[in-house]
C-alpha cells in the first residue's frame, strides 16, 4: 500500500534544526556582548568589597566600643582588640584588593575623636584607588559622584583634621593624602 503525498508533513528536518540553532546561538552572543559592556561588573565587583570594608568597620567600632566599656582606656593598639582581652577572635582580613590590614591610630590630632581606625587603599591603578574612595565615601553621603579624581576627593591638606572638617563631621571616611594615597579613616571617641 502506497500513502498519498497530501503536502503537509509533520516535524522539521534536521537542517531546519541546525539553522535555528545557529542562529539562536548568533543571537545570544551578541546580546551577552551588549549587556555586559551595559552591566559595569567591575563597579559591582568593588562595591561588594567596600560593603565587607564597612562592616568590617563597624566591627571594629563595636569591639573598641566594648574594650573602653570594660577597661576604662582606650587600647594602646588594634592587636588590644583580640588579644588577651578576647573582644574579637581576630582582627577582620581586608579583601586583597581593597588594602592590606587594619591599623589603628592613637593620634588623629582631633579633639572629639582621638582615635581612628585607617586602612591605606593599596590597588594597582589610581582609578581604582579613587573608586574605592568614592565609593567608600558614598555610603555615608549619597551625592558623592563615583567618577572622583584626586582633587576631588574628601581632602584639602597634609592632616586628618582637614579631611574630616571637609567631610562634614563624619565619623568615617575616605581621603586622598597625596598623590596615589588614599586612607579609609573610620573615627572614635
Amino acid at each position: 500500500m502506497t500513502q498519498n503525498y497530501t503536502g503537509m508533513r509533520k516535524g522539521i528536518s534536521l537542517v531546519e534544526m541546525i539553522i535555528a540553532i545557529i542562529l539562536f546561538a548568533t543571537l545570544a552572543v551578541i546580546s551577552l556582548k551588549y549587556t555586559k559592556q551595559y552591566l559595569n561588573t567591575d563597579i559591582q565587583a568593588k562595591k561588594a568589597r567596600i560593603a565587607a570594608v564597612t562592616n568590617q568597620a563597624t566591627q571594629l567600632t563595636q569591639a573598641y566600643d566594648i574594650y573602653v566599656a570594660e577597661k576604662g582606656v582606650a587600647p594602646a593598639a588594634i592587636t588590644d582588640l583580640n588579644g588577651s582581652s578576647a573582644i574579637m577572635s581576630a582582627i577582620p582580613t581586608v579583601p586583597s584588593e581593597v588594602g592590606a590590614a587594619w591599623t589603628f591610630n592613637a593620634a588623629t590630632g582631633i579633639t572629639a575623636y582621638p582615635n581612628a581606625f585607617e586602612l591605606a587603599i593599596t590597588t594597582s591603578t589610581t582609578n581604582s584607588d579613587e573608586q574605592y574612595c568614592a565609593l567608600f565615601n558614598r555610603e555615608f553621603n549619597a551625592s558623592v559622584d563615583l567618577n572622583q579624581t584626586e582633587g576631588n576627593l574628601i581632602y584639602d591638606g597634609a592632616t586628618t583634621t582637614l579631611a574630616y572638617t571637609a567631610s562634614g563631621n563624619k565619623k568615617a571616611f575616605c581621603h586622598s593624602a597625596g598623590t596615589n594615597l588614599f586612607t579609609i579613616v573610620v573615627l572614635v571617641p
